[in-house]
């Protein structure tokens, strides 16, 4: 399975595509029967809740090979080569396991945007620094088919957005708060187990209240370009830099 077409339009466009049934269900059972499984054993300290949700649940797990293979051993890896270049993508050495809790009592609250990597309190990304990548890949492993069902949440379009405040105005606004750029209406993802969103690094994202009766499980990997440069800001303004498989020139 590559990209096609609409795929790449959706991509280009909205700055993410989901991708039906990539992941096997022998694959997507494997990841979660190794994650419920450590979940059983270790347990979750209620004060760890907070460093949890900002950057994973499940540490023990995040380079196991039931989580890696999700990425490694699917179409995904050949569908982010598609993107960014045959050849052109690090291996992804460890995932983030994201959980999302039942909480169908507490007051609902809409979810605010951001990209990965500013720094704040919980989420590990040192003061002064954006720990910034080229694309993320997402791989579902609970359903989320209806809204607010802890689903994976976009601001569609806000990648091209972004680049242009970027460009005109530096990154540094990003180390104290996300630009105050035009939103568009959010966009909750609805998805099956073993589905996967492939995403520009720029996408405004956010995850919706779970106010269903399950958990929802999913895993994130931060994809690079081989040439991505971790002190330049190459490929926050120039919005195609690292994605040499769409075929776009001169950035845009």
């Amino acid at each position: 399975m590559l990209l096609g077409a609409e795929e790449r339009r959706a991509l280009v466009a909205d700055g993410y595509v989901v991708l039906p049934a990539v992941v096997p269900r022998e694959q997507a059972l494997a990841a979660l029967a190794a994650i419920n499984a450590s979940l059983g054993e270790d347990g979750i300290p209620k004060d760890e809740l907070a460093r949890m949700r900002a950057q994973t649940f499940c540490p023990d797990l995040v380079s196991a090979p039931p989580i890696l293979e999700l990425f490694r051993g699917t179409a995904l890896a050949e569908i982010a080569e598609a993107a960014l270049g045959t050849g052109k993508v690090r291996a992804p050495t460890a995932a983030q396991i994201a959980l999302r809790f039942p909480s169908p009592r507490a007051p609902r609250k809409e979810p605010r945007p951001h990209i990965d990597g500013m720094p704040q309190a919980q989420n590990g990304v040192a003061p002064g620094t954006i720990y910034h990548f080229t694309a993320l890949a997402g791989v579902f492993l609970s359903d989320a088919s209806e809204p607010d069902e802890g689903n994976f949440t976009v601001w569609p379009g806000t990648h091209r957005a972004l680049a242009d405040h970027f460009a005109a105005h530096g990154t540094d606004e990003l180390l104290e708060r996300f630009p105050p750029i035009a939103l568009p209406p959010p966009r909750q993802l609805t998805v099956r187990a073993g589905d996967a969103v492939l995403a520009h690094y720029l996408l405004a994202h956010s995850v919706a209240p779970n106010l269903g009766p399950h958990i929802r499980y999913a895993v994130f990997f931060r994809l690079f370009h081989e040439d991505h440069d971790p002190a330049s800001n190459a490929a926050m303004v120039d919005l195609w830099h690292e994605w040499e498989g769409l075929g776009i020139a001169g950035g845009g």
